[in-house]
């Protein structure tokens, strides 16, 4: 069967209601066809079109896009943008320095055996110290010898890092001298190295072993006064003598 589509007033709306066709039209009354429209329109009103739908979820998009809602998410933006590049730079940092820890570590790996070692150097000085002034060739081959293993063992330590330096005649530093005494000399100044008894060395910048010396504390040595050498107590022989004639001069004397 086929339908007929009548349309309504046009002061009214322009939907339709579909009617079967074939039948005379005189059949329905004005008043069927008006609760035929209304019943349609109250149809529409229960499901809402997609229109609508949309109409209804605008103002809940244009909520979360306001000002206030940029403005937090801009905020946690930037502080995660802080984040990752405070952590990128404490792991660079971190990175620096155990390359650097390594690389002190691999420099400084052999220190233990450099300080025992210059123990050795000090025993060749010592020995060419007290080594003869002779004309016998066998003598003066022998100290020529010690000098040339004295110069090839400071070569070998200089060529690691290793040099000494002195201290004799040096203000003395805590950090480079290590004072065995201190001793009243005439016309030096106080903090003053007199005498040095062992070289210092370093191993790079690091002082490897302090030198060992005598510093001056700047006062005047005291010197003895000759009164003070006149009322020294004489010696027990003399004053034994001295008692024995007395003993004798009373015992003449009684008799």
């Amino acid at each position: 069967m086929k339908q007929k589509k009548i349309s309504n007033p046009p002061s009214e709306t322009n939907d339709a209601v579909e009617i079967p066709d074939g039948e005379a039209t005189s059949t329905y009354s004005l008043q069927q066809i008006a609760d035929a429209l209304g019943e349609e329109m109250l149809k529409k009103k229960e499901t809402p079109s997609e229109s609508s739908a949309t109409e209804a979820e605008k103002p809940a998009t244009e909520a979360d896009t306001t000002p206030a809602a940029n403005e937090e998410t801009e905020r946690k933006i930037a502080e995660l943008e802080e984040t990752v590049k405070r952590l990128v730079a404490e792991n660079r940092n971190q990175k620096v320095r155990l390359d650097n820890d390594l690389r002190t570590k691999v420099k400084f790996a052999n220190e233990l055996f450099f300080r025992e070692f210059v123990l050795i150097k000090d025993d060749l000085e010592k020995a060419l110290s007290f080594a003869p002034e002779s004309d016998d060739e066998k003598t003066a081959a022998f100290v020529q010898g010690i000098r040339h293993l004295d110069a090839a063992v400071t070569a070998l330590l200089k060529r690691h890092g290793v040099e000494s330096y002195d201290a004799l005649g040096q203000p003395f530093d805590p950090a480079l001298h290590e004072a065995m005494r201190v001793v009243d000399v005439a016309n030096v100044a106080a903090n003053t190295v007199t005498i040095q008894h062992c070289k210092g060395y370093r191993f790079f910048d690091r002082v490897l072993r302090p030198a060992m010396v005598e510093i001056a504390s700047g006062r005047q040595p005291e010197e003895p006064n000759e009164e003070t050498k006149s009322e020294e107590p004489a010696s027990e022989e003399t004053t034994d003598k001295e008692t024995k004639d007395k003993t004798d001069h009373t015992e003449d004397t009684n008799g």
